[in-house]
């Protein structure tokens, strides 16, 4: 983390703007950001302003508010077509969704969060939404659960003691050690599974990805309504997406032993 001492007033004022607008504030005012962030309206202006001119925030000129631009979605899929293992993992992505056509996710972890990075959708009936850039909390997911599981126990008890195990749902396991139990089950097994822990009425099986140096750098899940993934299913499902994570895993340099 970077020292408070090194940080630079006036990007660090742009970014807290930018960080305002979320699914909730899609549309922000001058004097709504001015408040939230306990600034000057002025300095709110000049800041919005220089932003407005670089494509990251535009101006609805009938609200006369302000919301993301589009160079920010330009700036993500740079970024994101960066990442080798992103490339080498959509084509197995696609040969796994026109099997099961059932919703299928790439994602990677940022402290307590996984960031879905990739995503194709299922067009049957009450299918799984997740998009890309979504973030939700690695230990109530089986994305995040299957790269967890690759931690040492000192980084899990590290981030165990950071980031907490809040509560999303009756079924989240926020209990420490019911979590490292799962968590071993699922270095058993090679692939993790989220039983509505989540979402009510999801369920998802996931297995890491690792690239040449053994680094767990994404997993990739499968998401369906609880009505099509009975619990007897969830081996056969399971047993599909390792095999896939271990296909990815080859591609990206990784040499298998053992899970």
């Amino acid at each position: 983390m970077a020292h408070a001492s090194k940080l630079i007033g006036a990007v660090q004022r742009a970014l807290d703007i930018l960080n305002l607008f979320n699914n909730q504030a899609e549309e922000l005012g001058t004097a709504e950001i001015a408040r939230s962030l306990a600034m000057h309206k002025s300095t709110v202006a000049s800041l919005v302003y220089t932003l407005e001119a670089n494509g990251y925030l535009t101006q609805n000129m009938k609200s006369r508010k302000y919301r993301l631009g589009f160079k920010l979605a330009e700036r993500v899929s740079v970024m994101l077509n960066h990442m080798q293992f992103r490339q080498v993992a959509y084509p197995f992505l696609q040969e796994l969704h026109q099997e099961f056509n059932e919703t299928i996710n790439l994602g990677v972890l940022d402290g307590a969060s996984v960031v879905y990075i990739e995503r194709l959708q299922s067009t049957r009936p009450f299918g799984m939404r997740s998009e890309i850039g979504r973030r939700t909390l690695a230990h109530s997911t089986s994305l995040g659960k299957a790269m967890l599981a690759c931690l040492s126990p000192t980084e899990l008890t590290a981030f165990i003691h950071l980031h907490g195990l809040p509560i999303l749902t009756e079924h989240t396991l926020t209990d420490p050690h019911c979590l490292l139990e799962e968590l071993e089950k699922t270095r058993q097994l090679g692939y993790a599974v989220d039983d509505e822990e989540n979402e009510i009425g999801g369920r998802c099986t996931a297995a890491p990805i690792f690239d040449q140096t053994g680094r767990a750098v994404a997993a990739v899940s499968i998401s369906l309504p609880r009505a099509r993934l009975p619990l007897a299913d969830f081996p056969l499902y399971g047993k599909r997406i390792r095999e896939v994570g271990r296909a990815i895993s080859t591609s990206l340099g990784y040499q298998y032993r053992s899970f």
